[in-house]
């Protein structure tokens, strides 16, 4: 039997001191991400969320769940920070990144005012994951194992770093760990209100993100366990009785499962205004989803289902015809192909019409997508919600990852087993030993372990999905399984009140060493890692993307140049979606990505044209305002005068200098199949090198031999040899770096390196980096 508590353990282990202790976690966890820029998925989430509010219109971004973004987008309705106009080709064709982009960075609006507010406002999403921790940790452990739980939660770095972006990873973690506990509740005792409770849980995950699918296998686990335990069942419909056999517990539970999935359908159909159409009004041929239904399913594309038909010959040139002055891509299904499909029909002979549109409604082959097809035609769900399912089905069958040097479309088995290793602090597993240790000492029965069956289930059915599958890109994909386990933790606090004085200082040790380690590593959570992986400092050679760089650090770049005060010339590469303008950096950007989308690097090749005013005075204003260029021709087309530009040769060639580089480009993760991505190898280095031929003549110094070498093609045909050879020569001088340290880092995220001009020659036309 434990010793009676004293009047200040009761109020140190009391739900005040919880509070306390939640709302300094918030703030600290605010105070955390102060100095920290937009993350990569941030700007998509709180742009979309607003729009969710303000518009009731839900064609941006319909991946991530509509819960978190309305959450994000929350605190912007008092109109203090100016949306752009929805009368907009990006609107039109559902682009949230040029929107965000728009909102956060063109039109002067605070941006770390409004990432304080949106964070602020999704912070309180974590509080009160912490606080269903403390509750329940309270109740299997006591008063001391719920403060031990609470403290292990609001002092993890995978919860201080995530838990307050506008993400809906903190949401995915809260409303599963609701939804497992609120059952369980409801298992054993079947009354209106747990009902309501836990189906208002689920309805809640389900709109939280897409993998809510799984609190399906885990609810089975729970109903099979509470069955096969046989004891009677409270239920309190009507008058209060109970129910003894396992068959009428049966019926019951069946009977409370149609009542949680009629209430989650509507809370799905809430969400989304009760309305199938993502569009709250919509000009047909003008306003459309970022991708077709067509891409969404992987439908073969429209050229492969016209071979299908064999067609005659001159049905085939007439098509064919068509398709090249209507410019439609072969590999994709974009909305101009969609819109073809009934002119085409209307070309072809009637069985070939009616077989093309055959192919057109046949369901896809994949069961998921069928099952979606199925749904989308029958509109049982919401048009936005689909469409978010769709794709994230589709992206999560391939996708980049880098994994300890190693690089794979198809993922790891190891992947989150390594990620939870060493981005963990080690004091934690100490922690998991002592529960360990203190469930054997306590002889724990088959009893307890029923007791804490829901965090089993949650724990072991995330686990075996996330294992297999694809989606490696991120250590917060499975932020969900930590809750359940600090939960499972507290049962270390039985050795603070057992007669094993050295297990309870141990416990203590340990967790000194937790709380001094977190705030040793303030601010930069993200880019936590423990000695395992040794520290964060090497962090980039083992994991990338947003278990490291998400883009969080590039107000750190710019306190770094003028705290050192970095001589120019000074080269960034930024893999993120904040813009290095708006922070007033002064550096030439190099190959990026993410910003870059919304604003392309401009090519070295251009050509103004002179639309109302002499072609003279264009050159001289276009001089005036980029001195890097210089005019190289002055010609015509059928709109007028042109005036073509070019780079300097000075200005374009890479020199010595600082340069800023991203981890996860440094790691060469080109998010496009068709660039440079993973190791340097031969083909690589042979493309580089015909590029780098193409360009020679180009980069030279004597303005004849540039003018003759851009004769030999069209301005769009070098315009492209300019971007291939500038993704090229970065995922060169990315190989070459890779075999070096930094001098130093930014938040660990940013590597710094300070380059000679006799290193950056070798790097970018010395012997490849394979050799």
């Amino acid at each position: 039997m434990n010793p009676p508590q004293g009047i200040w353990t009761r109020r140190l282990t009391g739900p005040w001191a919880a509070a306390a202790i939640l709302a300094a976690f918030w703030l600290f966890m605010l105070a955390s991400l102060r100095e920290k820029s937009v993350t990569f998925d941030e700007v998509g989430h709180v742009t979309a969320g607003y729009t969710y509010w303000r518009f009731h219109d839900y064609r941006l971004d319909p991946e991530n769940g509509v819960l978190p973004q309305r959450v994000a987008g929350l605190p912007f309705l008092g109109g203090k920070y100016p949306f752009p106009s929805i009368d907009s080709d990006a609107w039109r064709r559902s682009d949230f990144l040029p929107i965000g982009d728009a909102w956060f960075h063109r039109m002067g609006n605070d941006a770390a005012a409004m990432l304080a507010r949106g964070r602020a406002a999704c912070g309180l999403m974590a509080v009160a994951l912490g606080a269903l921790v403390w509750v329940w940790s309270r109740r299997l452990n006591g008063p001391m194992g719920a403060l031990l739980s609470l403290g292990l939660f609001v002092l993890s770095p995978t919860i201080l770093a995530n838990g307050a972006l506008m993400t809906s990873d903190t949401a995915c973690a809260l409303f599963f760990f609701a939804s497992c506990l609120s059952l369980w509740a409801m298992l054993h005792r079947l009354s209106p209100g747990r009902v309501l409770a836990s189906a208002l849980a689920m309805g809640g995950l389900f709109i939280a993100k897409a993998t809510a699918v799984l609190i399906v296998p885990m609810a089975l686990i729970m109903v099979a366990a509470r069955l096969i335990d046989g004891r009677p069942l409270p239920v309190a419909f009507g008058a209060p009785r109970e129910l003894l056999r396992r068959g009428q517990q049966a019926a019951a539970f069946a009977a409370a499962a149609l009542a949680h999935a009629a209430i989650v359908i509507f809370v799905v159909w809430a969400s989304y205004s009760f309305r199938f159409s993502a569009f709250a009004a919509a000009t047909p041929g003008r306003d459309r989803m970022a991708d077709t239904w067509e891409k969404q399913l992987d439908k073969p594309p429209l050229p492969v289902l016209l071979t299908r038909l064999r067609l005659d010959r001159g049905e085939q040139a007439r098509v064919a015809q068509l398709l090249d002055a209507r410019s439609i891509p072969q590999d994709e299904w974009t909305q101009e192909a969609v819109d073809i499909v009934p002119v085409i029909q209307g070309m072809l002979t009637p069985g070939h019409a009616r077989r093309l549109g055959a192919e057109m409604a046949a369901p896809p082959a994949a069961p998921v997508l069928r099952a979606l097809d199925w749904i989308y035609r029958h509109h049982l769900l919401p048009q936005g919600y689909l469409s978010g399912l769709a794709r994230v089905a589709g992206r999560s069958q391939l996708r980049e990852a880098f994994l300890n040097g190693r690089y794979s479309v198809y993922g790891w088995k190891s992947f989150f087993p390594y990620t939870f290793l060493v981005k963990t602090p080690l004091p934690v597993f100490g922690a998991i030993l002592l529960a360990v240790a203190a469930a054997a000492a306590g002889r724990r029965t088959l009893r307890s372990f029923y007791d804490t069956l829901p965090l089993w289930t949650l724990l072991g059915v995330y686990w075996a999905v996330f294992i297999f599958a694809r989606l490696n890109i991120g250590h917060r994909h499975i932020l969900a399984t930590y809750p359940p386990l600090f939960v499972l933790c507290g049962a270390a606090a039985a050795w603070l009140t057992a007669r094993s004085r050295a297990l309870g200082a141990a416990l203590i040790a340990l967790f000194l060493l937790l709380a001094a380690e977190v705030l040793y590593r303030f601010p930069n959570y993200l880019a936590y890692f423990n000695v395992v992986a040794g520290g964060p400092a090497h962090a980039y050679r083992h994991l990338v993307d947003s278990s490291l760089d998400w883009g969080q650090d590039l107000p750190g770049v710019k306190r770094y140049i003028d705290d050192h005060h970095v001589a120019a010339p000074v080269y960034l590469s930024y893999f993120g979606m904040a813009d290095p303008g708006y922070y007033h950096i002064p550096a030439r950007l190099l190959y990026s990505y993410g910003f870059s989308i919304v604003h392309p690097l401009p090519a070295p090749l251009r050509a103004v044209p002179a639309i109302g005013e002499n072609v003279e005075s264009v050159v001289a204003k276009t001089l005036a305002g980029h001195p890097e260029l210089e005019c190289v021709a002055i010609g015509e087309n059928a709109g007028g005068q042109i005036a073509v530009f070019l780079e300097k040769p000075g200005f374009y060639r890479l020199t010595g200098g600082t340069y800023f580089i991203s981890a996860t480009l440094l790691e060469s993760l080109e998010f496009n199949l068709d660039r440079p991505w993973g190791p340097w190898n031969d083909r690589y280095e042979a493309t580089y090198q015909r590029l780098s031929a193409l360009i020679k003549p180009i980069m030279s110094k004597d303005p004849a031999a540039r003018l003759e070498a851009l004769q030999h093609g069209g301005i769009r045909d070098w315009i492209a040899v300019f971007d291939d050879f500038e993704q090229y020569r970065f995922a060169r001088l990315a190989a070459y770096l890779r075999q070096r340290e930094p001098d130093d880092s930014i938040g660990y995220s940013i590597l710094v390196y300070r380059l000679t001009d006799a290193e950056v020659s070798r790097a970018l036309d010395g012997p490849s980096p394979t050799l």
